[in-house]
């Protein structure tokens, strides 16, 4: 079971190597102001934890951009165009899908661009993250031509820059036990994924470069979900950096 003893055990050998553990936080699903994401933006200014909110462009509305201005270190990513699935009933859920033609999932999805350009400015960075964290080669390919210059999925990446030339950072740490109780998925879990990908990094199993991604749902969080946040944010080691998010997606 992962412990906070195991956590600062971990923290220690990079400490011990003169090395910076960074971490980033990703949370999916913001289209308005909720008290559950009155929540996590507590938890961002309490402990200083920059967030990255993606936000799904088709569904926003305008008291959420209103909010935001009112915050230091939130970032906007996109998240699809209105995470509605669009596979046969015998396929997992995936929005940018290989169902329909190319063009029509990219027409949607520079429309949403746009809105994000034009609703939070340069709060918004130019990062797709996949609704279901899937996302079909060919519309891969086709991100930068309206504009995407990076995307962020889940689990280790296998290398910075796949074939289509995007910046990918991932994210490693799922709070939500989306397979069974669709609460919280439980402390030691968290912790065990989160140890195991830092200790990947550090000892060269993973890319030692991607950040350790934490990755929350605001809309599903409940009681035991907040308290390990709580927890996690007021963790405190020498070793432990949380990025502010512009550095997570530097362009290459």
């Amino acid at each position: 079971m992962g412990t906070w003893d195991d956590l600062r055990a971990e923290l220690d050998c990079w400490a011990q190597a003169d090395r910076h553990a960074t971490m980033w936080w990703r949370d999916d699903d913001a289209v308005s102001v909720t008290q559950q994401l009155e929540e996590i933006l507590s938890c961002e200014r309490s402990y200083h934890v920059p967030l990255a909110l993606a936000v799904i462009p088709g569904l926003l509305e305008t008291d959420l951009p209103e909010r935001l201005v009112e915050t230091v270190d939130t970032r906007i990513l996109q998240h699809g165009w209105r995470h509605e699935s669009h596979s046969p009933a015998d396929r997992k859920k995936q929005e940018l899908d290989d169902v329909r033609p190319v063009e029509s999932v990219l027409a949607e999805l520079k429309t949403g661009f746009d809105i994000l350009t034009t609703r939070f400015a340069s709060r918004f960075l130019p990062v797709m993250v996949p609704p279901w964290n899937r996302i079909a080669p060919a519309v891969m390919q086709g991100l930068p031509e309206i504009g995407i210059r990076a995307f962020s999925t889940f689990g280790a990446r296998k290398t910075s820059h796949p074939a289509s030339g995007l910046l990918q950072v991932n994210t490693h740490i799922d709070v939500i036990d989306w397979h069974g109780t669709r609460g919280f998925a439980g402390e030691d879990f968290c912790l065990n994924a989160m140890i195991a990908h830092l200790q990947g990094r550090r000892t060269g199993a993973y890319d030692e470069g991607e950040t350790t991604g934490l990755l929350t749902h605001h809309l599903v969080h409940d009681a035991a979900t907040t308290a390990f946040l709580h927890d996690l944010f007021s963790f405190e080691h020498p070793a432990l950096q949380w990025q502010a998010i512009p550095r997570v997606f530097p362009w290459q």
